[in-house]
C-alpha cells in the first residue's frame, strides 16, 4: 500500500513538474511563434515594398532609355518619344516575365499600357484609378505604396512613383502584386516555423526536468535566428551546437536553418538556374563597387553582359523545355569558370551579367574562356544534337560610376557585338 502509494506520490509529482515546467515552456513557444510569424511577415512585406520600388523605377528607365522624348497622347494612342506604344506590350510583359511583377503605366490617371488582365483575358488599358491618396501623392511628385490597392476588386500590393516629362509630372507607373500570392509565401513559412516549433516543444516536455534551462536557451537561440531572417540578415549563423544536435532541437535547427535558406532562395535566387537574380545581382555589385571606392580603387571591378544568339529559335525549334536546359547548363559552366573571382547573374530571359571583383584583362580573360566552353558544349534534346553561342560585353568600373553607368556600356558593347554578327566579345576602349 505504501509503495503504491509512493507510486501514486511520485507519479502525482511527475506529472505536477511537469505541468509547471510545460505550462510556461509552452507559453513561451507560442510567443515565439507569434513573434516569428509578425518578423517574417513584416520582414517578407519590407522585401515586397522594395522589389516594387526596384521594379517601378527599373520600368521608368528601361522605357527612358528605350524611348527617349515627350511622353503625349493622341485620343487613345500613347506615345513616348514619338513612337507609338499603343497595344505595344513586348517590353511591359519582358518585365514582368524578368520580375514577377504587375505593370501599369498610366498617363495622368489613365492606364495606357498595362499587363494586368480583366476576367475575360483582356487587358485593362484604358481604365482609371479612383483612389485620391494615389492621385494626390503622385501630384506633389512623391512616391506612395500600399498593402491594399484594389483593382478590379483584387486586392494588390501596390508602388506607385511619378512619370515625368522633363520636370513635369504628367503620369504614374504602378508595380505590383496580388496579395494572395503573397500570401500564400507567408503561410508556408509560417507554416513551417509552427511545425518546428511543435518539434521543439515535444521534445520539451519528453525532457523538460533535466533540460530545461538548454531548451529555453536553445529556443531563444532559434528565435535570433528567425528573427535575424526577418530583418533580411542572410549572414546570420545558427549556431553550430545545434546542429550538431541530434535530438529535436536539433532538427528544430535545421529546420529553421532551412527556412532561412529557402526564404534567401525566394528573395536572391533565380529559380530555373539557381543563380542570383537581377536584384540579388545588383546588391552583390554595388558590394564589389564600394570596395573598390573603399580601397581608393586598388580593387577593381569589371562586368560583362552576355546573351544567347538566336536563343528565341531554340525555344521554337525545340521547346521551352529544351531552352530551360540550356540556360541551366550555360549558369552552371558560368558557376564553374568564373569562380571566386565573381558571381554569375541571371539578367534577364537569356541575358547574363557577370559581376567581377578583378581587373579588366582577367575578366576578359574569364568571359573568353566561358565563350568558347559554350561554343564547345554539344547540347543533346529528344535524339537532336545543336550548339549555341554567346555574345558579350564587357566594361571596366569608372570611378564614381553608378550600377546603370557600368551597366549600360556593357550593353552597348554587347549591342555592337549582336550587330557585327554575334559569337563574339566586344570590350571597352584599349585606353
Amino acid at each position: 500500500m505504501n509503495q503504491d502509494n509512493t507510486k501514486k506520490r511520485g507519479s502525482g509529482l511527475f506529472l505536477s513538474l511537469s505541468a509547471v515546467m510545460a505550462v510556461p515552456i509552452l507559453v513561451l513557444g507560442i510567443i515565439f511563434i507569434a513573434l516569428g510569424t509578425q518578423s517574417v511577415s513584416e520582414g517578407m512585406e519590407l522585401e515586397i515594398k522594395k522589389a516594387l520600388a526596384s521594379t517601378a523605377r527599373e520600368t521608368v528607365a528601361l522605357y527612358s532609355l528605350s524611348y527617349p522624348g515627350e511622353i503625349e497622347t493622341e485620343g487613345q494612342r500613347f506615345l513616348m518619344g514619338g513612337v507609338d506604344l499603343s497595344g505595344d506590350y513586348t517590353l511591359i510583359d519582358q518585365i514582368k516575365e524578368n520580375t514577377g511583377n504587375e505593370i501599369s503605366i498610366f498617363y495622368g490617371d489613365t492606364r495606357m499600357l498595362t499587363t494586368i488582365q480583366d476576367a475575360d483575358g483582356n487587358r485593362i488599358v484604358h481604365t482609371t484609378t479612383d483612389d485620391a491618396n494615389i492621385m494626390a501623392a503622385i501630384q506633389m511628385g512623391n512616391e506612395y505604396y500600399s498593402d491594399r490597392v484594389d483593382i478590379n476588386g483584387q486586392y494588390y500590393y501596390g508602388y506607385y512613383i511619378p512619370l515625368r516629362n522633363g520636370n513635369e509630372i504628367c503620369g504614374m507607373v504602378f508595380a505590383g502584386m496580388t496579395n494572395e500570392s503573397v500570401k500564400g509565401s507567408v503561410n508556408t513559412i509560417v507554416t513551417k516555423i509552427v511545425i518546428v516549433f511543435l518539434i521543439a516543444l515535444m521534445a520539451v516536455l519528453v525532457i523538460a526536468s533535466m533540460y530545461a534551462g538548454n531548451v529555453v536557451k536553445v529556443l531563444n537561440q532559434i528565435g535570433d535566428y528567425i528573427g535575424s531572417l526577418a530583418e533580411n540578415n542572410f549572414k546570420t549563423q545558427m549556431p553550430a551546437g545545434i546542429l550538431k544536435r541530434s535530438d529535436e532541437l536539433g532538427d528544430m535547427g535545421r529546420h529553421a536553418q532551412e527556412v532561412g535558406s529557402n526564404l534567401q532562395t525566394l528573395i536572391y535566387k533565380d529559380p530555373l538556374t539557381g543563380l542570383y537574380n537581377r536584384r540579388a545581382g545588383r546588391i552583390e555589385l554595388s558590394k564589389y563597387i564600394d570596395l573598390a571606392e573603399s580601397s581608393n580603387y586598388r580593387r577593381q571591378v569589371a562586368v560583362a553582359l552576355g546573351d544567347i544568339d538566336f536563343f528565341k529559335k531554340i525555344n521554337d525549334t525545340y521547346g521551352h523545355e529544351c531552352g530551360d536546359m540550356v540556360l541551366t547548363r550555360i549558369s552552371e559552366a558560368m558557376e564553374e569558370l568564373v569562380g571566386e573571382q565573381g558571381i554569375p547573374i541571371r539578367w534577364g530571359g537569356e541575358e547574363f551579367l557577370l559581376a567581377f571583383k578583378t581587373d579588366y584583362q582577367t575578366a576578359g580573360e574569364i568571359v573568353e574562356h566561358v565563350l568558347e566552353s559554350v561554343r564547345n558544349t554539344e547540347f543533346t534534346y529528344e535524339g537532336q544534337s545543336f550548339h549555341v553561342s554567346m555574345t558579350f560585353g564587357v566594361s571596366a568600373y569608372r570611378k564614381k560610376e553608378s550600377i546603370e553607368q557600368v551597366v549600360k556600356r556593357a550593353d552597348e558593347h554587347l549591342y555592337r557585338g549582336k550587330k557585327n554578327g554575334r559569337d563574339q566579345i566586344v570590350g571597352d576602349d584599349p585606353e
